[in-house]
């Protein structure tokens, strides 16, 4: 089969490799669309290593071709399903907790460890959620991302008509925004970029304000009775975006910082504000299988519409140009597709 494989940063290469066998409990997949996310991003910079070579990929959806004998499940081939390509061991202690976002050995060699990038896949079956008809494999795609918007907005345990900041309002922004309004809540955005706090507002979003013009805590406070916002999201490595959701946050309000950052910030907070005015500061990564299952249903509903996040489609011998768009501001996610639908 091709692949695209990573041999060292900023070198990926479609190859013939072999194609997986499918050894017993094991289903066959023929991958249709998978995003270019910023994990894949930051492995084709060389920001993040894992091991070489390597198949990247893990936003991915695709057609069941074949099951093998020890699967229990109703799963058939020509079934669309969306795939949970970050495969947890379920033996660690974060996983038998209930944490399997945590996983010790989710990237670890030896193991499959992602290969959306691939023209087949064989993964277990606990890792293949069927998709409706309704539903393209592009859209199918980004149920992973969701999932960990999902997974961001559970950690800080946004309620039913709080107020929500969200900062950024790139990919990641745009879908905790879908997520928080199917949730019942109030939402504001914080982006420099009129074009994407255009999209945010078309989205649903109550206020979009540039930080570049206006006090963002102030904003808030001025629509809140002085309050803040009850929860904020900062989607955004910019060290002043966290001195920000600091700041908009009210008294007992919560902070989940998303982002990664490539060098290591401190957090601009002092101990006495936070033992005084309690509020919470959390980081979250990743999602559960739970997550992930609720993301699915979320966009098989429809009631996420992730198809204004799709700014481009490559085919595999494109992927160097697909890698260069995806990083940059003006898309959010790039999707290398094979035959899809």
């Amino acid at each position: 089969m091709k692949a695209a494989v990573l041999t060292e940063p900023e070198n990926i290469t479609v190859k013939d490799v072999e194609t997986p066998k499918l050894k017993r409990g094991k289903i066959m997949v023929k991958i249709k669309a998978c995003g270019i996310c910023t994990l894949e991003q930051r492995l084709y910079t060389g920001d993040m290593k894992l091991f070489y070579p390597l198949i990247p990929g893990h936003e991915a959806a695709g057609e069941i071709t074949e099951v093998a004998e020890g699967v229990i499940s109703g799963l058939k081939p020509g079934m669309r399903v969306a795939l949970d390509l970050v495969n947890r061991c379920g033996e660690c202690y974060y996983c038998r907790t209930g944490r399997s976002n945590q996983c010790i050995n989710r990237f670890k060699k030896g193991q499959q460890v992602l290969g959306g990038f691939g023209e087949y896949i064989a993964v277990n079956s606990r890792q293949v959620f069927v998709i409706p008809e309704s539903l393209s494999y592009e859209e199918a795609a980004f149920a992973e991302p969701v999932a960990c918007c999902i997974h961001s907005l559970n950690k800080i345990k946004l309620k039913l008509a709080e107020d929500l900041l969200i900062i950024g309002a790139g990919p990641m922004g745009q879908m905790h925004l879908q997520v928080a309004l199917a949730m019942g809540t109030r939402v504001y955005i914080s982006d420099p970029n009129k074009k994407r706090c255009g999209l945010a507002i078309k989205s649903g979003a109550f206020m979009a304000i540039n930080p570049v013009k206006e006090n963002v805590a102030e904003a808030i406070k001025a629509k809140t009775e002085g309050r803040g916002v009850d929860a904020c999201i900062v989607t955004t490595p910019s060290h002043a975006a966290l001195q920000t959701g600091i700041d908009s946050i009210s008294k007992a309000g919560r902070l989940n910082i998303y982002t990664s950052y490539l060098d290591s910030p401190s957090l601009p907070v002092d101990a006495n504000t936070v033992h005084r005015s309690e509020k919470l500061i959390t980081g979250s990564e990743g999602r559960t299988e739970y997550e992930f299952h609720t993301a699915v249903r979320l966009l098989s509903f429809g009631l996420i519409n992730v198809k204004p996040l799709i700014s481009m489609k490559v085919a595999m011998n494109n992927l160097d140009d697909g890698f260069k768009n995806a990083m940059s501001s003006e898309t959010y996610r790039v999707i290398l597709v094979n035959g899809a639908g």
